[in-house]
């Protein structure tokens, strides 16, 4: 199997767009992920931190990561967003071009997806931009 994929990823080159924030807030899947580029990267800093208005994933860093849970082989940060958010499943779930290589999928099933779609990565630090 490929690697699992974190959908929390920060924009580098290599890593792969798979959402866009809407006007409301919530996050529009694409139907197929976009490898971004370099100029893609560059372009998207011009403004608002790209992590805050475009998923990416790449993938996992496991125990390279600070929400890697080495106890439970897996990431603590999808447990607590399900916890927090609490969203029921839907019947069918949206579109989403990496579900099957999706870390919080993998971890939590259909409950990752229905606390998915407002999640964004907030890097910003005491209000400074902290890169990775």
């Amino acid at each position: 199997m490929a690697s699992l994929l974190c959908p929390s990823s920060i924009a580098k080159p290599g890593a792969t767009l798979f959402g866009i924030q809407d006007s409301t807030g919530h996050i529009e899947y694409l139907e197929e992920p976009i490898v971004v580029d370099k100029t893609f990267v560059e372009t998207a800093r011009q403004g608002r931190a790209p992590e805050e208005r475009f998923r990416f994933a790449s993938n996992c860093a496991k125990s390279g990561c600070g929400h890697w849970d080495s106890g439970n082989a897996g990431c603590s940060l999808v447990g607590k967003l399900v916890e927090a958010m609490n969203r029921n499943v839907a019947q069918t779930l949206p579109v989403c071009a990496i579900r099957s290589n999706c870390r919080w999928f993998h971890q939590e099933g259909a409950s990752a997806c229905a606390n998915c779609n407002e999640v964004v990565r907030n890097i910003r630090v005491q209000g400074l931009a902290v890169t990775e």
